[in-house]
């Protein structure tokens, strides 16, 4: 082994993109030995978060409820900072030291040299988790080949399923939706939807693999909190009367970017797809605010900045360096034509309202910056 896996930041780097390669089988090839060298009869109880968007705020809704009564691990991503952010359980997130450690042991197998990032985070999730209760495991893009799936014991929970991923995921809402459903475990929740196709599909694998189908139809708003999240918040709550705990407030939810107001001019939002967007203006009603923005180049960028035109004075074009992000030319051009004035953004201003979108990175960039992490 070369000794530059010993060190798991240095590993990881190595690694490269999330996802690549793409291969729906590794995984499971992975998990077969996995579970044999690693957790034989030791996991816990598996909450898997399936879903387009409001996957991170149902999942911590759970996690942080259930940590009032059992010890946990929440699996998320991406993260915004560090990589440990990804692995939260009851004291906050999980130490670099403990996350080493788990990486020392495991990477001593061959077998996890092939895994990418992703899954290498999914199997550090699944060991980390085998002294706790629960484990609420939140898929990456997908559901079906997603490397969370791996488990077949759980209870899964399907938020809202929109048009996101469609390099991987299929142009239409009905191939995207049956490969996230296709993730359904014998107990499944579906949250509130906006395409009409998901729930038919939804009760119809349901019926082919007996899942005891649980569907949220309504839910009480809360006040001075954003439509979606009332919505993430009242799906939590059906998981959790199943499971006989009482949910936690509202307010507690300690997730970083969630429609979140951090000055009384800034909101932050880690939203990057259409469907968010459009969640993100019916919030603002009308309010006239500057966008900070960018995004990564196959997001559908055009619809996007089609649903802000009308309530932002101007884009701010916030650099990212990444990989994956659109050349600032040809975003200058989709703005031109769409006629919203814009220009580089340099900080923020005490006499304008402000929504920083885009994308994890586009919120991290502007914190790192600009604001107090």
């Amino acid at each position: 082994m070369q000794p530059m896996h010993n060190n798991l930041q240095k590993f990881l780097e190595t690694k490269g993109a999330e996802y690549a390669p793409f291969d729906p089988s590794r995984a499971l090839r992975i998990y077969e030995c996995f579970r044999r060298d690693f957790l034989g009869n030791f996991l816990p109880k598996v909450i898997h978060i399936v879903g387009t968007n409001g996957k991170g705020s149902t999942g911590r809704y759970i996690a942080l409820s259930l940590a009032k009564h059992y010890q946990i691990l929440h699996f998320t991503s991406p993260h915004l900072f560090e990589f440990n952010e990804r692995f939260y359980c009851n004291d906050g997130y999980l130490a670099w030291e403990k996350l080493q450690k788990a990486h020392q042991e495991i990477i001593q197998k061959a077998y996890m040299e092939e895994a990418s990032y992703f899954e290498y985070a999914t199997f550090m999730a699944l060991y980390l988790a085998r002294d706790r209760d629960f484990l609420i495991l939140e898929a990456g893009l997908g559901g079906e080949f997603d490397s969370t799936n791996v488990l077949s014991e759980k209870i899964s929970v399907f938020t809202q399923i929109g048009l996101d991923h469609m390099e991987f995921l299929g142009d239409r809402i009905e191939e995207i939706a049956r490969t996230k459903l296709n993730a359904m475990g014998k107990i499944a929740f579906i949250g509130i939807q906006k395409y009409s196709q998901v729930l038919p599909i939804a009760q119809e694998i349901a019926q082919k693999k007996h899942t005891r189908l649980e569907v949220l139809r309504e839910y009480p708003i809360a006040s001075n909190f954003p439509l979606f999240l009332s919505q993430n918040f009242a799906l939590a709550q059906k998981v959790l009367e199943f499971l006989g705990v009482e949910i936690c407030a509202i307010e507690e939810l300690n997730l970083i970017g969630r429609m979140q107001r951090v000055k009384k001019n800034i909101w932050l939002d880690v939203g990057h797809n259409l469907d968010s967007a459009l969640a993100i203006a019916d919030e603002l009603q009308g309010k006239k605010v500057v966008l900070v923005y960018n995004a990564y180049k196959q997001k559908d960028i055009d619809a996007i900045l089609g649903v802000f035109k009308d309530c932002v004075t101007r884009v701010e074009i916030i650099s990212v360096f990444h990989e994956r992000i659109i050349p600032k030319r040809i975003l200058q051009d989709k703005l031109e034509r769409l006629k919203i004035p814009y220009s580089d953004f340099c900080g923020f201003n005490s006499w304008e309202d402000y929504l920083v979108f885009g994308s994890f990175s586009v919120v991290s960039e502007v914190m790192r910056q600009y604001l107090e992490r």
